[in-house]
């Protein structure tokens, strides 16, 4: 399809309503992919946010369970700890046959009302009992029985449960060593229970007890239950249930530690005893050689139906928004349908734009090389005609000042016209030289610290006495592509200025050069480097002299723009220097300031040693046919790619290239954009077809949108800017395969 915007191809009416009725099909497909992409991210989702809520919840429940039977365990030491105390003051009024020593029996009672007075815990009474353990008497009055034993400690302390005479439940601690007269400490356990522990809401019907470590009851929602075997003493209360699933439980929770257990019992705090699916959080409470199991029991439900409800409403939300992707999805296929009759224009438009794009990357570098064409075209024509003026000038003064007498004024005379006429000889060579074509567009391979060096051996052989050369250079391993030649012009050109810039004061030259990367530098910089290239040298050329102000930095690059005396200079080295750091993929800035100096700024792409020469191919039996008119390029070629093992085929006109492809297969092609008998893109079309195994690269001065859409439509599988390597040549076929 041509590009110019009116060979369009318009579908008809038959072949819009085809493919209207399989973009139909493609959205129900597509509809269906999302339903069920949907049903299945939904389940997903629930899945991880049920299992990381329930996750939560059981923490929660575990940190609960824990930190009650931390409190617990506390509480107990303290008990114990008092009850020690206790002890040892009535040892202590006791004579020894075990009496007490009469007069101190009201101290030691005064003693015991005064610690139950001022007891801000649970601590209720005292009692006595007999070596045997029977009962004897309590401050209070009041008569204990009924003990059933929870704990032995490692003190000797027994912790036991009894019962006054209105049936309420104490905790009694007493050693078990048995003694006339033993003192005995009473906790109130219902209070305690009432206040530290039912207290603690746990879901909605929940609660939290505590069992002794062989599974007796201590302390419970349903007083009944206190006291009794957790397992026996229900099924003794209630002989149809079934327990085998909280027996289960009971046998973890014996072993001591902690953990989350899931088991099936019944509410034994409702009437009807509803069977539920409870959830466990334990945690054992250390009581010296002995544990408590704090549980936090909990409905399953109570903490299941929470997170279901919150998934039904996200659900909802994820639903409503699939309804607006439907609505989307339907209205954006009204538009699609909509626009069919503009689809081709669009695409059009867009291929367009992508051209201009490509050939946007170029515009700045072709503006400049169209202004110095034209400036050849208008200078390189008329450089030869001046040279045939100055020609005779020269010559006829010459002849004057060999048969005039040196001290006359004639002679004087006819040397200033041939002084002028050096000067204009030598204006009209770099006339030639900016103008001219650069016709070594071949480039090798250069040690960048070898160059530098050699440089800096020519620049201070220029310099003169006063002025100081200083070098820095750190470039090993480092390589660039150019002309070696051409460089030392520009390093010189640039040193040359700085010398006339310090004059007859003392000054220094600083030469700096090192490797840098492109993503390193000020963005501003970086994107008038190529990105193409990641790595530069950058190579600074630093004076002491005069300086620059802005006004004069806005114009040192163009040509015969000088800053000397009449004849002093051309204002031709800074444009040629431009010029020669352009066709080498380089760039060049300055900075300055007046009466500081000033600093030029050199980059040119670098490479390593090893990545000199990219062979496409393990064995590089490349059959490579190189087309140019050029016979110097075409020899610099043949003799670098010889050198890494590789034979090339080179023609310099149109007809002995079809020859050469008409005689054996060649997989490369080369051909330059501006052959004399012919473009390299219109030779390339001629051939359409008939060679679909080689690829063919354009060689191009600068990059064209007849190059851009060639290589966009297949008719060149990529071109490469001049001047060219063997490396650059050949990274431009790897990049070939590499896109294949």
């Amino acid at each position: 399809m041509k590009t110019d915007g009116k060979n369009v191809k318009w579908k008809s009416k038959e072949q819009r309503e085809k493919e209207n009725r399989r973009i139909r099909w493609i959205f129900l497909i597509l509809f269906l992919l999302v339903l069920l992409g949907f049903g299945g991210m939904g389940y997903r989702v629930w899945k991880q946010y049920s299992k990381d809520l329930m996750q939560n919840q059981y923490d929660q429940l575990s940190n609960s369970s824990k930190i009650l039977s931390e409190s617990l365990e506390t509480s107990m030491k303290e008990y114990e700890w008092d009850y020690e105390m206790l002890h040892n003051i009535e040892v202590m009024m006791q004579d020894e046959a075990g009496n007490y020593k009469i007069q101190n029996t009201d101290a030691f009672m005064q003693k015991m009302k005064r610690y139950l007075e001022e007891e801000t815990t649970y601590v209720c009474d005292l009692f006595w009992q007999d070596e045997n353990g029977n009962f004897i008497n309590s401050l209070s009055g009041k008569v204990y029985a009924d003990p059933v034993c929870f704990t032995e400690t490692d003190q000797g302390v027994g912790i036991y449960q009894m019962e006054d005479d209105k049936d309420q439940k104490y905790l009694v601690l007493h050693y078990l060593e048995p003694s006339e007269n033993q003192i005995c400490m009473v906790v109130n356990e219902e209070a305690f229970y009432a206040n530290l522990i039912s207290s603690i809401k746990v879901g909605t019907n929940g609660y939290v007890m505590i069992k002794n470590s062989e599974g007796k009851i201590i302390m419970h929602p349903k007083g009944e239950q206190w006291g009794i075997d957790v397992i026996e003493g229900r099924k003794e209360m209630y002989p149809h249930l079934d327990l085998s699933s909280l027996e289960h439980m009971i046998e973890k929770q014996k072993e001591g530690g902690e953990g989350i257990l899931e088991y099936d019992s019944y509410w034994w705090t409702m009437p009807n005893l509803p069977k539920v699916h409870k959830v466990s959080a334990y945690s054992s409470a250390d009581l010296g050689g002995d544990f408590w199991v704090v549980s936090a029991v909990i409905d399953y439900d109570d903490m299941y139906l929470p997170i279901r409800q919150g998934f039904t409403r996200i659900l909802f939300v994820m639903l409503g928004i699939l309804l607006l992707i439907i609505l989307l999805l339907i209205f954006v296929g009204r538009l699609v349908f909509d626009r069919q009759k503009s689809a081709a224009e669009i695409i059009y438009l867009r291929e367009l734009n992508s051209l201009l794009e490509e050939v946007h990357q170029s515009e700045e570098n072709i503006a400049h090389q169209e202004r110095l064409q034209i400036m050849g075209t208008m200078t390189g024509g008329i450089a030869h005609e001046f040279n045939n003026f100055l020609t005779p000038i020269m010559g006829y003064a010459e002849l004057l000042m060999m048969e005039l007498p040196e001290d006359s004024e004639e002679y004087d005379s006819a040397h200033e016209i041939y002084e002028a006429s050096e000067k204009a000889k030598d204006v009209v060579r770099q006339i030639s030289t900016l103008s001219r074509k650069n016709v070594e567009t071949v480039y090798k391979s250069i040690p960048a610290q070898k160059l530098m060096q050699r440089a800096v051996k020519m620049i201070s052989s220029v310099c003169p006495p006063q002025v100081t050369v200083e070098e820095q250079m750190n470039l090993d391993h480092t390589w660039i592509l150019g002309n070696t030649t051409q460089i030392n012009q520009v390093l010189l050109n640039i040193s040359v200025n700085a010398i006339h810039a310090i004059g007859k004061q003392k000054g220094t030259i600083r030469i700096l050069a090192r490797r840098v990367k492109r993503n390193s530098l000020s963005q501003e910089l970086a994107d008038k480097l190529r990105e193409s290239w990641e790595d530069y040298v950058e190579i600074q050329i630093q004076d002491t002299g005069c300086g620059m102000n802005q006004e004069t930095m806005k114009h040192i690059f163009d040509p015969f723009f000088t800053t000397k005396k009449g004849g002093e200079g051309t204002g031709l080295g800074l444009a040629l220097a431009e010029q020669i750091m352009m066709s080498h993929k380089g760039y060049i800035s300055v900075e300055s300031k007046p009466g500081v100096g000033s600093t030029f700024y050199l980059y040119l792409p670098a490479m390593d040693t090893e990545q000199k020469i990219i062979v496409p191919t393990a064995s590089g039996k490349y059959r490579i046919v190189i087309a140019d008119d050029n016979a110097k390029v075409l020899k610099l070629l043949e003799k670098n790619f010889r050198k890494i093992g590789i034979e090339i085929i080179t023609c310099r006109d149109v007809e002995k290239l079809k020859e050469y492809l008409k005689e054996a297969e060649t997989d490369v092609l080369y051909i330059d954009e501006t052959l004399e008998d012919g473009s390299g893109v219109e030779f390339c079309m001629s051939i359409s077809g008939k060679y679909p195994q080689m690829k063919k690269i354009v060689m191009a001065a600068h990059i064209t949108r007849e190059l851009a859409e060639a290589k966009q439509h297949g008719i060149i599988e990529g071109y490469v800017e001049k001047p060219v390597s063997e490396v650059t040549l050949l990274d431009a076929v790897r990049q070939c395969e590499e896109n294949v």
